[in-house]
Order: structure tokens, then sequence, then C-alpha cells
């Protein structure tokens, strides 16, 4: 499968190309543009969270409980002096970090469901739902960084069957084929959670089917197609005149 960096850099590139044609067709602006870039960057890393050595799980793990025990230590805050609640923070995310990491690795393996297009829903659903509920942002500026999200992990997927195929190496088609870009997996319990998971969050942030329409009008795709190519020279330079 490639490896962080490529999956990274892939993710960005990808990113990049789509956030231009948004800003481009006049659907995005600089600050939905830029979150969307790093939506699709974290997408493009975010499959490998299962992976037990993982770089990826290892920060989710640290911004999950970082999220979770401020949440914990705000629920508390008209009940406890400062000094407890800063006990209480410390504890919430030690056992957050250590144990509830802890036993998600023991509960998941790598290329399982979390390595699927169902869990790109899901983190494009939790992504939305938390800008929308969370930090009280537009369904439409929701829905499209949690799309990007879900742009990166499709990335991702498709990056790991394409080296699982070992077109430049020796040895032919890698047994991992077939493992990456799947909808379901060997654990049939799982994939099932996922998918009710995935769609408890998708319910939860309104506006996805008006966000996908306006993505996709007619309007959009002209305004794209119309600024593809520049309309007589390259970069205002006569003698690039007409060249495609």
């Amino acid at each position: 499968m490639a490896d962080f960096n490529t999956h990274l850099a892939v993710a960005a590139v990808s990113g990049g190309v789509a956030v231009t044609m948004m800003m481009v067709a006049g659907v995005a602006d600089a600050q939905l543009g830029l979150s969307s870039f790093f939506a699709a960057m974290i997408g493009g890393v975010l499959p490998d969270v299962d992976a037990e050595e993982s770089w990826t799980l290892d920060l989710a793990f640290t911004l999950f409980a970082l999220l979770g025990s401020f949440f914990v230590m705000l629920s508390q805050a008209g009940q406890m002096s400062i000094g407890e609640l800063v006990v209480l923070w410390l504890v919430s995310f030690l056992f957050i970090k250590l144990a509830v990491c802890e036993l998600f690795i023991r509960c998941t393996v790598h290329r399982g469901i979390f390595h699927s297009l169902p869990a790109g829903v899901l983190f494009a659903g939790l992504t939305a739902a938390l800008l929308y509920h969370l930090f009280r942002q537009p369904p439409w500026f929701c829905w499209v960084v949690g799309l990007f999200v879900a742009g990166g992990y499709l990335v991702h997927l498709l990056l790991d069957e394409l080296y699982s195929l070992n077109l430049f190496g020796e040895g032919g088609v890698s047994s991992s084929l077939g493992t990456a870009l799947k909808i379901w997996s060997a654990d049939s319990w799982a994939a099932l959670a996922m998918y009710l998971a995935a769609g408890m969050v998708v319910l939860l942030t309104p506006g996805l089917p008006d966000v996908l329409a306006r993505l996709f009008s007619r309007h959009t795709l002209e305004a794209i197609q119309l600024r593809m190519w520049p309309a007589e020279v390259w970069f205002g330079l006569p003698f690039l005149h007409n060249v495609r």
C-alpha cells in the first residue's frame, strides 16, 4: 500500500484542484476553500486510523481526548472549583487517550471496516455534525468540508488499491487487492454497526441534498467549463495566443 507521504501528497493535490474549481465557479470563498483543502488532507490519512502503530491514530485520539475532556470540564464548570475542574480535565484526557484508545485498538484490525467506503461517509458526517452542532456553521459550509473529508478518504482507498496492483514492481498483483476499496468487511457485525453509525450522523446534520444539488448544478459545471482554459492568450502573453 502507499506510504503516509504519498497519501498526504495525493490528497493535497486532488483537494487543491477541487477547491480551485469551486472558487472559480464562485461557490466557495477563501475561508471555505482553505477549510476544505485541509479537510481533504485529513481525509487522505484517516483510513489508517485503525493501524496500531499509526501516526494518524495517535493524532486522532489526542485531538479527541482534548475535545472530549474539554467538554466534560465545561459541563461541570458551574458546580466545581477551578482546581477540581483542572483535575477533572486531566483525568478525562488520560482516560480517553489511554483507555479508550487501547479499547479501540483491541476491537479493530487494520484494513477492517474503517478502511472502507461507509467509513468515509461516517467521517464526513461526523465532520459536518461537529461543525453544525458545536461550531454553529451553516449547512453549506459543514457539508462541503465534510465532503472533502470523504473525498480525501476515497483517494486514500483508491491509492491503496492501485498499489496492490503492483504495476511497476515484481511479483504480480498483491494479495491485499480488494481489501481497501470495499463496502463490507469479514466482520459482519462491525460492518452493520458502521452503516448504522454513518446513517445516524448523516441524519443529524441537515442540508446535504441542497449542498449536492448546488455543487453539481448546471450553473456550477458551466462556470467551471467556461474558466477551464484562457479565452485568448495564456498568462497575458501574446505569443501564447490560442495555445491549448
